[in-house]
């Protein structure tokens, strides 16, 4: 195992982020199953330059290389090197009907044929926003997850900054909230949602535009129930998304929901986040579904840092990218935060890398 350890910290300085020795293990249990790169962040569970370091230093020590076609592929080296150390394939064992989500899109599939039906004219995911738009059938399970858990009827909710999403428009198509307002920085998904709303006579929703860097409205802090919201990874947007979020909740036994993923976030600032919601916040973790999320890959893929690290040119061929569904609740005491933000690194850091 001592090889391990030396691979990881030679891939640390590589890519410059944290990386220990379960992370190579990862790779390599993940290039047993696919050669192609994109395939192997996500079955690593990694940051796209921890992935990428990991996989450049292996093809130096010639564990690894690159064929013709861009497949990644063990060397004989690199079968001896698994076979020793008694690495094995990566196995998914997750619910291939729903995806792994425990709620099948399906379960409401009336609500599933009208989004995708009034979202097929959506606005496309642009890089301005650090926009990229989960598939439809996570959107619809999002909505029922919520009702599952006493969260979405009768209830007055809030959706920040996510629309790219639209969870806010499946949101109202149930016609079981009591309320929804969306807000959003992009005005073209605003207008979106509220033509939609305009034209099926959904009076009880509707879209604003906001910049979240910049402290909510009086008239709408501590009003919701619920909230909804998808950060960008760094810490300063969490703090402004999710702090936000919490400072909408009415009272406590209020509930926020959000995504967090693993390919622009490692391990170590996903415990500095929950130990912001849990310390700082005082909010209770209480639902973490992992890979719930799965997003579309965006037009804009090529233009990102991610594809400049990545080993090879091939640009993703199946979804890779995804993020766990969290559920927070507000306890007694918990704390709003709504506060300017002028941090100017608020899309991008060292670990991500898909704006």
């Amino acid at each position: 195992m001592k090889a391990l350890v030396e691979l990881a910290n030679k891939a640390r300085e590589v890519s410059g982020v944290r990386i220990y020795k379960r992370n190579v293990e990862a790779v390599l249990s993940a290039v047993l199953k696919s050669g192609d790169f994109w395939e192997i962040v996500d079955m690593s569970s990694l940051p796209v330059p921890a992935a990428s370091g990991i996989v450049k230093v292996l093809i130096d020590e010639g564990i690894l290389f690159i064929d013709d076609e861009e497949n990644i592929k063990l060397t004989q080296k690199g079968f001896d090197f698994v076979r020793e150390l008694g690495i094995e394939t990566f196995e998914d064992h997750s619910c291939k009907a729903c995806e792994g989500r425990g709620i099948p899109f399906y379960a409401n599939i009336e609500l599933y044929r009208e989004f995708l039906q009034l979202t097929k004219d959506r606005p496309k995911a642009i890089r301005d926003y650090d926009q990229g738009s989960v598939t439809p059938e996570t959107t619809i399970s999002r909505v029922l997850f919520m009702d599952s858990r006493g969260d979405l009827r009768n209830k007055d909710i809030i959706v920040l900054g996510a629309e790219d999403d639209l969870t806010g428009l499946a949101i109202a198509l149930t016609r079981k909230a009591k309320s929804v307002l969306v807000i959003d920085i992009d005005k073209r998904l605003i207008d979106f949602d509220n033509q939609i709303f305009k034209e099926l006579g959904i009076d009880n929703a509707r879209a604003m535009v906001w910049d979240l860097r910049n402290p909510l409205p009086e008239d709408i802090l501590g009003n919701f129930d619920v909230f909804v919201s998808d950060p960008p990874e760094t810490l300063p947007a969490f703090r402004a998304f999710i702090g936000r979020g919490i400072a909408t909740l009415r009272e406590e036994g209020g509930v926020g929901y959000f995504g967090l993923t693993l390919r622009d976030s490692s391990v170590f600032r996903w415990r500095d986040f929950q130990i912001s919601l849990t310390s700082e916040f005082g909010v209770a973790i209480t639902d973490i579904v992992q890979n719930f999320n799965h997003y579309i890959t965006w037009d804009y893929h090529s233009e990102t840092k991610a594809a400049e690290l990545a080993p090879v040119k091939r640009e993703p061929k199946t979804i890779w990218y995804k993020s766990a569904w969290y559920r927070i609740e507000a306890l007694p005491g918990f704390k709003r935060w709504n506060e300017p933000i002028s941090d100017d690194v608020f899309y991008l850091d060292e670990e991500g890398s898909t704006t």
